[in-house]
């Protein structure tokens, strides 16, 4: 005889149950993940949600979606504009790296986050290793995703399935590689208005960046920034 939902659910908690619905939704879901561990991240702040995060979430995903296929077509190239204060460092640097590790169960990951001030990319690595450590993330993905003791600093950290994150200033493009080279606002405000500030972040960009890709053709580089001038790097991608 089939068994009722009450004798299915016996043994098992209150907690135990809200911890497998997390892990369902969020396996699912980019914006999911964002939507539940937000209280993680950004404690006092309310979570706005708005269309453009929707959008953002659907073009990652998508770059997550094919790296799980052994195909010869990759979709692995993104670039987004939007203005500040639309969550974009936070989404792309702190959340998506997090869910591939855990939700989606890619530990193996490996990212290389740079920005025009290492201050910049350092501030997002400590936000994603708070979430990863905190102990809402631990225990739904606490299995997959363990940080290890000898590799575990704000600059760069490492799990046991050997995926790091490493933040670096966008003139230092050079040692590790990584599977995702995440470029958030390579050109401060005033750099932007620098013919040879500007060059050199762009030759930056055109001559190093894709050296520092685990595979030329699977690994993808995504670059989020606000427009500066007509020739920043948006512009010449």
């Amino acid at each position: 005889m089939a068994k009722s939902v009450d004798e299915l659910l016996a043994g098992y908690s209150v907690d135990d149950l809200q911890v497998a619905l997390d892990r369902a939704d969020c396996a699912d879901s980019l914006v999911n993940f964002i939507k539940l561990s937000w209280h993680v991240v950004e404690p006092g702040q309310a979570y706005v949600h708005n269309w453009h995060i929707d959008m953002i979430c659907a073009h990652l995903e998508a770059i997550t979606d094919e790296a799980m296929i052994d195909d010869d077509q990759y979709y692995n190239r993104l670039l987004i504009n939007v203005p500040p204060g639309m969550m974009k460092s936070l989404l792309v640097n702190v959340f998506w790296p997090a869910w591939e590790w855990g939700p989606r169960n890619m530990p193996h990951m490996r990212y290389i986050c740079a920005s025009h001030s290492l201050n910049n990319a350092v501030r997002d690595s400590t936000k994603m290793r708070r979430l990863i450590q905190s102990d809402w993330y631990q225990k739904r993905w606490g299995d997959t995703v363990v940080l290890t003791g000898d590799q575990n600093q704000k600059t760069k950290f490492e799990n046991s399935a050997t995926g790091f994150r490493q933040a670096i200033a966008m003139e230092g493009m050079t040692g590790a590689r990584g599977d995702r080279v995440i470029i958030d606002d390579p050109h401060s405000v005033d750099s932007a208005k620098s013919e040879a500030e500007r060059t050199s972040t762009i030759e930056t960009f055109e001559n190093a960046v894709p050296t520092r890709l685990n595979n030329p053709d699977k690994s993808a580089i995504v670059v989020i920034m606000q427009r500066l001038h007509e020739e920043d790097v948006s512009g010449v991608i």
